[in-house]
């Protein structure tokens, strides 16, 4: 199994990037710190973008456990400690470093761990990345939701920002060529962000105890292992009515039992 799996880059902490998307230094939610070299550094809180976690729970253990004695982020290979650095707006060579994407997320940082952000605010700034045309963008939404649901907020007050997600689901995205690792990269940037994406859709239906959300592959996955990505569209676009219909019956039971909203 490629090390790459277990690095930033395929971490939904750094959202930003991907294994086939972001070039250069990344920034880490989890440590508020940019990460100058992302395929090359990882921790024992690494959440697989690839995979819901409950697929990958074995694989997770054993990372975890792998690096439970390191403190902050390390080295992949060699475990050294690497000592978080902030961003430094700013700071010239900082600004320089991190592109606009990633400064982005570096702003996501500043505003979600602020002492004075509310759940009704951190909601609200993460509905601003919904919706994207653009890739990175898309994978970076999904993945701020999954770091939701795994924060251990109650899935039922995050519908509103998995509704919008089942929205753009099945529309495609596109790509710079400045974004993709390598040129020509844009086929695997895109099932990329589709794994993102339906990973986040099988982790709210983990957290809400929905199975009819857990296992698309049950559908998709011929389209997947042929990489037929016009296909994998279509059949996800059939799906994606089932799925809003159990998202959209779960804040109903909210609603009806006055549970708090974001």
């Amino acid at each position: 199994m490629s090390t790459d799996l277990f690095s930033c880059r395929n971490c939904i902490h750094n959202p930003a990037q991907g294994l086939t998307l972001g070039p250069g230094a990344g920034f880490c939610l989890t440590w508020g710190s940019i990460l100058d070299q992302p395929e090359q550094t990882t921790c024992k809180y690494l959440h697989r973008k690839d995979l819901p976690m409950f697929l990958a729970r074995d694989g997770i253990r054993e990372h975890e456990d792998e690096f439970s004695q390191v403190a902050y982020m390390a080295d992949l290979e060699t475990h050294a400690p690497l000592v978080p650095r902030a961003y430094d707006s700013d700071d010239v060579p900082d600004a320089e470093r991190l592109d606009n994407v990633t400064r982005a997320v570096a702003a996501y940082h500043a505003l979600d761990s602020a002492p004075d952000t509310t759940v009704q605010r951190r909601s609200l700034t993460l509905a601003t990345f919904a919706g994207a045309a653009d890739g990175r963008r898309a994978m970076m939404y999904a993945s701020l939701v999954r770091r939701v649901l795994a924060s251990g907020a109650p899935a039922r007050m995050w519908t509103r920002r998995v509704l919008d997600l089942l929205d753009e689901i099945d529309t495609d995205v596109l790509f710079r060529a400045a974004d993709l690792l390598e040129a020509g990269g844009a086929a695997a940037a895109r099932w990329e962000v589709a794994h993102a994406r339906l990973s986040c859709i099988q982790e709210f239906g983990w957290h809400a105890a929905r199975e009819e959300l857990m296992y698309p592959m049950m559908e998709l996955g011929a389209h997947v292992a042929e990489e037929d990505w016009n296909g994998f569209l279509l059949a996800l676009g059939r799906l994606k009515g089932s799925f809003r219909d159990v998202v959209i019956a779960l804040d109903a039971e909210q609603r009806l039992l006055g549970w708090p909203r974001p």
